[in-house]
């Protein structure tokens, strides 16, 4: 079974290329509370939480899993899988 990836803030509004998302301070934090830099989290797996959407009308959160990269022209990016953004209903 596949490990869980960790959990870090993203804002979906922040994206840069295609589907590449720029680490903003809510990112940067969650990698520090981990004990990464932007740099040591590169090329690893994360899930990306957006934060509070909604889906089909019900409450839910806006994700998204992936990596962390480094872009020639951004920096380091939030770069999504090819699932894409997905939504997790509230509980």
């Amino acid at each position: 079974m596949k490990a869980k990836s960790p959990e870090v803030h993203i804002d979906v509004n922040a994206r840069m290329t295609a589907n590449g998302y720029l680490l903003v301070d809510g990112t940067i934090s969650d990698l520090a509370r981990l004990g990464l830099t932007p740099e040591q989290a590169a090329g690893r797996s994360f899930t990306f939480n957006g934060g509070d959407d909604e889906h089909d009308g019900k409450p839910a959160d806006v994700m998204f899993d992936g990596t962390i990269e480094k872009d020639n022209e951004f920096g380091y990016l939030a770069v999504a899988d090819s699932r894409g953004i997905y939504w997790r209903a509230k509980k």
